[in-house]
């Protein structure tokens, strides 16, 4: 069976093969130790019965040792295949009595005694043979008028017989987890098959499936419930990647249908100004009308610009903190639209709190945010409509909210305000170069610099409010922040 470690079936398998042989082979020797045990326990019981018969063997008469085995009876009871060493020896003097003929003269070991207990030791006799021996001191039959004299007796017995068993057990065993390893592993591999089917099956569809204009997901229809998740998750990201493809294509779209109008513009009014000729006034408002459709193209290829700069994560850097004051930033970013707002018959009324302390900010974006706030109100504000803009400091967040006359927006459709090239009505008037991405750009950049702006609706104003948070500047440290912000009105002038 080949094993592939970096396949997810290789791995199981590996993991199962290598647990299996490390749980059999920890059982095997467990199973072998016990057998071991219980073998040699048998074998040492045999051999201390053994010995019980020979010490019946030995008599003592008048202090003469007599032995009942001659080579009849010894031919009986010893096996000579696997023979029993015997021998006797006087206590304490240690003097010779007697030896089975298996030991052909040779002297089995004195082993130190305790008693009348049982003594069991391994040795290896004649230089080559492993044997087990067992001693022990005891009283042979004697005359009653005799002095009891202790004998010692050792017997000695070939351990090949008992090694070649545990042998064979140990053998049993190997053989016996060789074959439940394969068999297991064989199973284990058709389980492992079955069960991971379902992962090259999602596997062959993501392959097969197409990233751009797809309606098609991916689907496993009885597959095991871990893997249920990973396909909603698969089908969440398949949804995600068409809206973005969707939203690009979109933006790709609307970003060439905003350029190609003034460009047509451009075009037309210079074929007009070719086509016959004309005087020096007519030339100068052709050319002026071609400079005011230029902006227009300028400003919706910066916007494009920055919205892309800031979606990679690249633009905040490239503005600095600086000092700035929410009155006099305010009054900046309302000179573009002031003349606009004349034209258009609005009504601005302003609100602000004055702040006890300048904050650090990154100005150049701010800026850019209440610049497109203003240029969508003035835009969008029905002629003769209503402008509020309010701000205040609190501690050092910004808080500012540019309200203006609602040209028919539902609350269903603000949210929506700041989709870029979304327009409620392309055709109310007012919205001269607005490219439909001011209120893009600036959730965009509120939410780069940690800010929030959001929509709603107020009786029959739309509102637009923003708040930014910043840190105090060196000056202004000392400075405790006022509890209540004096009132001003700033009201700025025709050309400020």
């Amino acid at each position: 069976m080949k094993l592939q470690p970096k396949s997810l079936q290789g791995r199981l398998l590996l993991g199962i093969f290598a647990s299996l042989t490390l749980t059999l082979s920890l059982g095997g020797l467990v199973v072998y130790r016990v057998v071991d045990s219980h073998l040699r326990e048998e074998f040492d019981f045999a051999l201390e019965e053994k010995l019980r018969f020979y010490e019946t063997t030995l008599a003592i008469r008048q202090g003469i040792p007599k032995w009942k085995m001659g080579q009849a009876e010894w031919a009986r009871v010893s096996d000579p295949a696997n023979p029993d060493y015997v021998e006797f020896w006087f206590l304490p003097q240690g003097r010779f009595i007697s030896r089975s003929p298996g030991l052909k003269g040779s002297d089995l070991p004195r082993v130190a005694l305790a008693g009348d207990q049982a003594v069991f030791s391994d040795l290896v006799l004649f230089g080559h043979t492993p044997v087990r021996m067992v001693s022990r001191q005891v009283i042979p039959v004697q005359d009653p008028t005799d002095v009891p004299i202790p004998v010692h007796i050792a017997l000695a017995r070939h351990t090949t017989s008992l090694q070649a068993a545990l042998d064979e057990v140990g053998w049993f065993l190997v053989k016996t987890a060789a074959l439940t390893v394969a068999a297991l592993m064989l199973a284990a591999r058709w389980i492992i098959r079955r069960g991971v089917r379902p992962v090259a099956a999602l596997a062959g569809q993501i392959e097969a499936m197409p990233l751009v204009d797809s309606a098609a997901r991916f689907g496993l229809p009885g597959a095991p419930s871990e893997l249920q998740p990973v396909v909603g998750r698969l089908n969440a990201l398949m949804d995600r990647v068409g809206a973005a493809i969707e939203h690009e294509r979109m933006f790709t779209s609307n970003a060439a249908h905003e350029l190609r109008n003034p460009l047509a513009a451009i075009r037309s009014r210079v074929e007009l100004a070719l086509s016959r000729s004309r005087s020096a006034e007519e030339y100068e408002e052709t050319l002026e009308g071609i400079l005011d459709s230029q902006n227009g193209m300028q400003r919706v290829v910066d916007h494009l610009l920055l919205l892309a700069r800031l979606e990679s994560g690249h633009a905040v850097s490239e503005f600095a903190h600086e000092v700035a004051s929410l009155p006099k930033l305010l009054r900046k970013a309302w000179r573009p639209v002031f003349e606009r707002a004349e034209e258009r018959q609005l009504k601005v009324t302003w609100q602000v709190l004055e702040p006890e302390a300048d904050l650090l900010l990154p100005t150049a974006l701010i800026e850019i945010v209440l610049r497109n706030l203003f240029d969508n109100a003035v835009s969008y504000s029905p002629v003769g409509g209503h402008i509020a803009i309010s701000a205040s400091q609190v501690g050092c967040t910004w808080h500012i909210a540019v309200a203006n006359s609602n040209p028919g927006l539902a609350a269903a459709d603000l949210e929506r305000t700041f989709s870029p090239f979304w327009r409620f009505d392309p055709n109310v008037g007012g919205h001269r170069g607005n490219a439909g991405i001011g209120l893009a750009l600036v959730r965009r950049i509120m939410d780069t610099v940690g800010g929030r702006v959001d929509a709603n609706l107020d009786g029959g104003m739309v509102v637009y409010e923003l708040s930014v948070e910043g840190a105090r500047s060196a000056a202004g440290l000392a400075a405790p922040p006022a509890e209540k912000p004096r009132q001003v009105s700033v009201v700025p002038a025709h050309n400020p």
